[in-house]
């Protein structure tokens, strides 16, 4: 499959699941910072780009890029996390591909 019909794919899912107009997304549109997803979102989107495209996760590791659902559980591991790995590293829809 092209690298172009693979994006094009991509597009229009997060445009379907996240309501994103698919001209706005583009290889350097970041996924918590600039279409506003995390925690069960990810979750929920990254499960259609399995369906989609037979990707693997394993060894991603996603409290390197994505919080969690908040509860008291989550704030606890999250304030852990953090310590240990620092802040959030960013992940375009270029990684996804």
């Amino acid at each position: 499959m092209s690298f172009t019909k693979r994006f094009n794919q991509l597009a229009a899912i997060l445009s379907h699941e996240l309501g994103v107009q698919t001209k706005y997304i583009t290889l350097n549109t970041r996924l918590r910072e600039d279409l506003k997803i995390d925690g069960h979102d990810v979750d929920v989107l990254f499960c259609k780009i399995v369906e989609q495209f037979g990707v693997d996760w394993q060894g991603f590791v996603f409290y390197r890029y994505f919080h969690e659902e908040p509860h008291l559980f989550s704030l606890l591991f999250e304030s852990y996390y953090r310590k240990r790995y620092g802040t959030l590293k960013t992940i375009t829809i270029s990684h996804l591909l």
